[in-house]
């Protein structure tokens, strides 16, 4: 009799084991199609890649330095624990793999076909899931594959993602006082977020005790500095690769009434500052420049526009643009 079960047990133990081996063969044949029609949304743009998952400072690093270095390892040993009124910062990022594996990807609101690459920037308090202000990174396609960052936050430089104002606008506001805060990374959209709901956090000390008139002046000097390199505008600012026919129009439309008509018009920068104040607060604006140059009484000069757009949350829009202008800088004329 035992022999009779041996006989008959192997052969379906056999037969078992085939099958599992053709199921397997089938589900890794049905896993490579998935990810061959999953790559081909990703190449047509139907389907939007998401974020690796990511362990708070560890698949991404961050780290504050009161100096320039080279690289994040450079910095790590000189983080700056505790900076005083107008002293230089700059943030170094450190990523795992590469940037492109933690950005938020959505779709341009203004151009469903086009791709942004997010990552999202706050300071606040440490400890606390509240920020008092927040600037939205927006990087290139060709962007992507750099494993660090390294972003000046005061004074400024020009540049691409070169500088944010994000630290400037804290530090140039607050009261006088020792605030300890933190800078911190994610690529989570919500507001506020969780303690551990971001990529990276810096910590630092605002020692402020004596005041910020430095800081005060470095805020007030930023845009100059990111548009032209100097605080100095008789410089006009560098021209950007940014262009929005729209905006072009809109500023057109407000010189008519001052009789200037543009002999040169363009952009600077390379996109729009996107930031918001306090996560209490729920105000989100986006900034851009435009300059142009006109002839008046056979004199030549050149203009800058600040066009500002606010978010309305209710219907996700940005509102119409508003423009500032600041005239007759002069300049020699061109031959």
């Amino acid at each position: 009799m035992s022999f009779f079960l041996v006989l008959t047990v192997i052969p379906a133990y056999s037969q078992f084991e085939q099958m599992k081996r053709t199921r397997g063969r089938i589900n890794e044949s049905v896993r490579a199609e998935k990810e061959r029609e999953r790559q081909q949304q990703l190449e047509s743009g139907e389907l939007l890649p998401q974020p690796k998952p990511a362990t708070l400072n560890v698949d991404v690093q961050a780290v504050l330095a009161a100096a320039d270095y080279k690289s994040f390892a450079d910095a790590r040993p000189h983080a700056a624990v505790r900076v005083t009124d107008g002293q230089p910062l700059w943030l170094y990022l450190k990523f795992k793999s590469r940037l492109g594996d933690y950005v938020l990807t959505v779709r341009s609101a203004e151009d469903k076909s086009k791709l942004q690459y997010l990552l999202f920037a706050e300071i606040g308090p440490k400890g606390d899931v509240t920020a008092s202000n927040q600037y939205l990174l927006q990087f290139n396609k060709e962007d992507l594959d750099a494993s660090e960052l390294k972003i000046n936050l005061a004074p400024g430089l020009t540049g691409h993602n070169r500088s944010i104002p994000l630290f400037l606008t804290a530090a140039g506001t607050v009261r006088p006082g020792l605030w300890t805060n933190e800078v911190r990374i994610s690529n989570n959209p919500a507001v506020p977020r969780g303690l551990s709901q971001h990529l990276a956090t810096a910590p630092v000390i605002l020692d402020l005790k004596g005041g910020n008139p430095k800081y005060q002046k470095m805020n007030s000097e930023y845009d100059s500095i990111v548009l032209r390199g100097t605080a100095d505008v008789s410089i006009m600012p560098l021209a950007g690769t940014f262009f929005d026919q729209s905006i072009k129009k809109a500023v057109i439309e407000k010189l008519a009434p001052e009789g200037l008509t543009p002999s040169n018009f363009y952009f600077a920068g390379d996109g729009w500052s996107d930031y918001s104040g306090s996560t209490m607060a729920m105000a989100r604006n986006r900034k851009v420049f435009a300059v142009f140059t006109y002839e008046k009484a056979a004199k030549c000069y050149y203009g800058l526009a600040q066009v500002v757009q606010k978010y309305d949350f209710a219907h996700s829009k940005f509102d119409a643009p508003a423009v500032e202008l600041l005239k007759d800088l002069a300049v020699p004329c061109a031959k």
